[in-house]
């Protein structure tokens, strides 16, 4: 979400003064499709009718299927791309260069040409037919094919991130720019960059992901942009209604736990199947020159632990004209997400008990430990646990997220002739985020409010079935410019100037709220006592400029540089302990403050900051150029170097804050030289400076702790490929093998702990470096279309600490003497709050069926089939994987 100001430069007359200089000059008649790239073998792709004279020398060819041209200049844009992002029959010149280029699309609602071929850095699309063949649940699902992308998935309906690219950690997806039609869906970008809401699949029309040198889109590219795009009010009319049902197995389990009056207990719940539910509804009609879209998407999802269920009201509305020199769209998001979720997870606490004895000397412990069989006591336990996270944490299910989204902006398109566009838009939006859960996982309360939380100087005194509220609210206001100038002769070249503008305002409220004892709070409760209350605001503004310059007729160079200045400012009115939690409190505390005997305790808090207002603000100047050589058959290599920053999350750093900029190189080659087979390959390096990572645990605030390196390498390969049959044996079926791979080596070279703790060559926290999937499929490709494939998907281990802990050695040994000669009270704490994850293998499948010519479809899918039970991750504790689900379910389009 970014804006751009112009100032007092009037738009209109710099469009007319680059055009002006620009037709000064006399362009070179631009050569045709055909002779800049090569022609590329597309499946399924629209033909265009050839001229009579070379219809007989096509079907001497059919055998290659070349694919086929789009028109110069088309008057129909649709005709190109039925979701186009261009609605007026002057947009032909501006409609072509979206469909193949070496660069992007200047309208920033399309990420990607829609042709590859030729394109100047590493890229993929999931297409229509893709998310058709493939029917993922959500978005993460859908991006488990792309390379170079990798998956950590945190709840079920992947709403709140997981994704990563290139070595990055995939935590909220925070060092990614997520966009939907080319607005951004980061929290707020220079201030929070965490995604809390993707977009359900079925109002998804496609998904572009850029993962190489990238000038036109920041921040936060660094390691790549994802943009999905909604669908368009000038494409083909239609309605759509689909509907689809899910069961999930939830596997059970038990917790042994000592009870108030030191009695041994147990929790524990059975084997079961949860239900799941989708629904959709979407209408795209036209009249004459105005086009509508208008989408409802509703789902009630199981999530991972038994106590998690994820619920969404999603609704999309666009509405396009069509003028005989512009189109414009405004389009309309407001979602309501309301989940039973939280990210308390499993901690692996032992209670040893009487039976634990020692003396004084506590370099007893990790022998004795060993001998009574309690070296990863948390691993163990969490397998005997299950998704059964009521059994330890009782109060579980009155943990809640709440969302409200709105975004909405207005995007026009101005074709000053075929080769001069101008696109401008507005956008806003507004998120709020409250989240409420219990300080301590293993109470319980009644909801009966008790005792209030006590403020006593900086320590605050509660009970333990007290809930707390982190309430954040995030909004945004932007508008931008970009123009194109195309087919220009500067310096004996033919170029393709781009350059835009942006100014966005950006604020975000932080409280941190507790409520009484006993009480359950719930959606808009305030709390009774604030211990943490933070706001930030930030004027930031962006600008680019690149050219596409034609070296030769298969070689193109792009050359660019992008800017990017922010200044934020944070008001501080209480502030909490960093680093902290609400340990017990000595009895005595709690009887002097009005509580009972073992309430808990919050050290460190400021009601009076000083200084209560600090800033930051920074600006950098960042260069680029890609190349993209196109003289080999069906075939384009490509590379280039940028450099690139990535925004920080600002709630709880220190000012003034470094920048964390990367100095990033990729070199691939994409081809269709072989018929039936498309390949891609890209090797990448990447060189960072005051690279900010996310620790495995959070603050007595409920945020999540960061740290700093400062350096860090990433350094790798990534690998696709698809092969069909059909090329090679013709007839209704097509055998089809898939698959990619993504080699990730990053490092933290230099990185030391606040405390001084060297972290020097150790992995980046949350990051795998191999991730990995194969899918083999087959599918008909006449009459009642239909098509199966299965596909095994492959996420490396990876550390969730700086420290990287390693499995099942995590655990903390505290002991107590209450006088020499007692016994010993000991416990494990939080031995599975950080450390290593596992990896794991996953086996999925699908089927889908067209019913004819009916307009309805079905399918039946499976996710994680052999029902493995796998850490997820680790953050503030061990969280288990989705159990098998099953889905199957219905379209029909009219």
């Amino acid at each position: 979400m970014r804006m751009y100001r112009v100032g007092s430069v009037s738009v209109a007359a710099l469009v007319a003064a680059l055009s002006t200089a620009a037709v000064a000059q006399e362009a070179p008649t631009p050569a045709p499709a055909g002779e800049q790239l090569p022609p590329v073998e597309v499946i399924q792709k629209q033909p265009t009718p050839a001229p009579a004279a070379k219809k007989k020398s096509a079907a001497k060819k059919k055998s290659v299927s070349p694919a086929p041209q789009p028109p110069a200049a088309a008057a129909n844009p649709t005709a190109i791309n039925p979701n186009s992002v261009y609605g007026s029959p002057a947009a032909g010149g501006a409609a072509d260069r979206a469909y193949e280029s070496a660069t992007t699309p200047i309208n920033p609602s399309q990420l990607v040409p829609t042709n590859l071929q030729g394109y100047s850095s590493s890229a993929s699309q999931i297409t229509p037919k893709d998310i058709a063949e493939r029917h993922p649940s959500n978005v993460n699902e859908a991006l488990t094919r792309i390379p170079g992308v990798i998956v950590v998935n945190d709840d079920a309906d992947a709403h709140h991130g997981g994704i990563g690219m290139r070595g990055s950690p995939p935590r909220r997806s925070r060092k990614m720019l997520v966009m939907e039609d080319g607005h951004t869906v980061n929290l707020a970008l220079w201030l929070d960059p965490s995604v809390h809401y993707w977009a359900p699949m079925e109002r998804i029309e496609s998904v572009e992901v850029i993962r190489g040198t990238v000038i036109t889109h920041g921040p936060n590219n660094n390691f790549g942009v994802i943009n999905s795009r909604n669908l368009s009010p000038f494409g083909p009319d239609e309605t759509v209604v689909s509907s689809a049902i899910g069961f999930t197995s939830m596997r059970g389990g038990c917790y042994e736990y000592e009870d108030d009056n030191g009695v041994d207990q147990e929790r524990c719940k059975g084997d079961s199947t949860e239900e799941s539910y989708r629904w959709h509804v979407h209408t795209r009609q036209s009249v004459d020159n105005v086009g509508l879209v208008a989408s409802y998407t509703g789902s009630d999802m199981q999530g991972a632990w038994d106590t998690e269920r994820l619920r969404i009201h999603d609704f999309y509305g666009a509405l396009g004209f069509k003028g005989s020199t512009s189109d414009v769209v405004v389009s309309v998001i407001h979602a309501r997400q309301k989940d039973n979720y939280d990210e308390q997870n499993f901690l692996g606490e032992y209670e040893l008990g009487d039976n634990f004895s020692a003396d004084e000397d506590t370099a007893y412990a990790e022998a004795e430990l060993v001998a009574q069989g309690f070296v990863g006591s948390a691993e163990q336990q969490f397998r005997q646990l299950g998704s059964c996270k009521s059994c330890y944490a009782p109060g579980a299910g009155n943990n809640t997220y709440t969302g409200e989204v709105w975004r909405g902006q207005i995007v026009h398109n101005a074709y000053i002739d075929d080769d001069t566009t101008v696109t401008s838009r507005v956008y806003a939006g507004y998120h709020r985020r409250d989240r409420y859960q219990l300080i301590s996982p293993e109470a319980n309360p009644d909801g009966n409010a008790d005792e209030l939380p006590v403020a006593d100087g900086n320590e605050i005194f509660l009970d333990d079935d007290t809930m707390f509220g982190r309430l954040r609210t995030f909004r945004h206001l932007g508008s931008e410019v970009r123009g194109e100038w195309a087919n220009r002769s500067i310096l004996g070249f033919k170029q393709d100037l781009q350059a835009g503008i942006r100014y966005e305002y950006q604020d975000m409220t932080n409280k941190n709220v507790l409520g009484r004892g006993g009480e359950i709070l719930e959606d808009g409760d305030k709390g009774s006592l604030t211990f943490f209350d933070r706001s930030l605001s930030a004027n930031t503004a962006s600008a680019f400029l690149q050219s596409n310059i034609y070296v030769a007729k298969d070689f193109n160079v792009l050359p660019g540089i992008r800017f990017e200045w922010y200044d934020v400012k944070r008001t501080n009115r209480v502030v909490a302990a960093e680093e902290g939690e609400a340990g017990g409190a000595e009895d005595d505390d709690c009887t002097d403050n009005g509580l009972d005997e073992g309430c808990l305790e919050i050290d460190g808090i400021d009601f009076d900051p000083d200084p209560s207002r600090d800033s930051t603000s920074g600006f950098n100047a960042l260069p680029g150029i890609a190349f993209a050589y196109t003289g080999l058959y069906r075939s384009t290599v490509y590379g280039g170097y940028h450099r690139g920053i990535t925004t920080n999350v600002l709630r709880n750093e220190n000012f003034p804050s470094p920048d964390e900029v990367g100095d990033n190189f990729n070199l691939g080659l994409r081809s269709s030289a072989v018929k039936g087979f498309n390949f891609e390959v890209a090797g990448f390096y990447q060189l960072f400076t005051d690279f900010q990572y996310g620790e495995s645990f959070s603050s007595v605030t409920g945020d999540r702790e960061f740290g700093r390196a400062a350096e860090v390498t990433i350094s790798g390969v990534e690998l696709y490929g698809r092969l069909n049959s059909q090329p090679f044996t013709g007839g209704p079926l097509n055998l089809f093998a898939e698959a990619n791979y993504t080699y990730a080596r990053s490092v933290m070279d230099k990185a030391f702990s606040a405390d001084g703790d060297d972290y020097s060559g150790n992995r980046v926290p949350e990051v795998p470096w191999h991730v990995a999937a194969l899918t083999l499929g087959v599918e008909g490709t006449t009459g009642w279309r239909w098509s199966a494939s299965t596909t095994w998907t492959y996420r490396g281990s990876f550390y969730t600490d700086a420290a990287n802990t390693q499995y099942g050695a995590g655990w903390e040994l505290e002991c107590e003497a209450e006088t020499a000669g007692d016994p010993h009270e000991c416990e494990l704490e939080e031995a599975g709050e950080g450390g290593q994850v596992p990896s794991v293998w996953l086996l999925s499948a699908r089927f889908n069926l067209d019913i004819g010519d009916t307009g309805a479809s079905v399918f039946v899918s499976g996710t994680n089939l052999l029902d493995e039970f796998y850490i997820t991750d680790r953050e503030d504790g061990m969280k288990p994987g989705l159990g098998r689900t099953i889905w199957t379910g219905f379209k029909y389009k009219f």
